[in-house]
């Protein structure tokens, strides 16, 4: 088998085996790898040089999704790993695992946070969503110790806000019930605010 380049956008370097395109490789990994154009190739080393540009691709597209927003390590290997196969997937997760571009910890700190304070989604529903992303227990239960749990008084504050006038009708005040629930705030909790709020509700447990 006959190896031949072709520069390609930027720098990328597109690579023929007897004429046909196989694979696309950054200049600098092609200019160092040993091989020039017209040379023969064998199967093991074309593996190999496959397997070595699709984990040098997998950790710089890992690199340019990083910067972009933050992503768990399960969340990146799996967008990784739909172009770029397990095995590179897992070595460019490693390599940014090791350089520190990617911290689980620091991610679910961040994705907490932003589910608490912007989605104003409670403590379960919270937990759920990292545990969706891949998060280790040990770090979601660091990470929700941040975190005031206080529900009745956020569910408060959401209906002064929303609803300061109160609901106009059953239909609006059960979809907002719904809603609450799907924040991960308790049947409970949501009772008790709205006993606090002198609104209505009807106790599930009597239905």
């Amino acid at each position: 088998m006959i190896i031949k380049s072709k520069a390609g956008n930027g720098n990328k370097i597109h690579i023929y085996i007897d004429n046909e395109y196989v694979l696309t490789v950054y200049d600098d990994y092609w200019f160092h790898n040993g091989f020039k154009d017209g040379e023969t190739i064998t199967e093991e080393e074309l593996a190999s040089l496959k397997e070595e540009a699709g984990f040098r691709l997998a950790y710089e597209k890992g690199l340019d999704y990083l910067t972009r927003r933050s992503y768990s390590k399960k969340e990146l290997y799996q967008k990784l790993k739909l172009k770029y196969g397990d095995s590179s997937s897992e070595r460019a997760i490693e390599k940014l695992l090791y350089y520190g571009y990617l911290n689980d910890e620091e991610y679910a700190r961040i994705y907490a946070k932003h589910l608490y304070e912007t989605k104003k989604y409670d403590i379960k529903r919270i937990s759920m969503e990292l545990k969706l992303k891949g998060i280790e227990r040990e770090i979601i239960e660091n990470v929700l110790k941040t975190l005031d749990n206080e529900p009745i008084t956020r569910i408060i504050e959401m209906l002064s806000t929303k609803f300061s006038n109160g609901f106009k009708d059953e239909k609006t005040k059960n979809r907002f019930i719904a809603k609450l629930q799907r924040m991960g705030y308790s049947y409970r909790d949501i009772k008790s605010a709205f006993s606090e709020c002198e609104v209505d509700i009807i106790d599930e447990e009597s239905e």
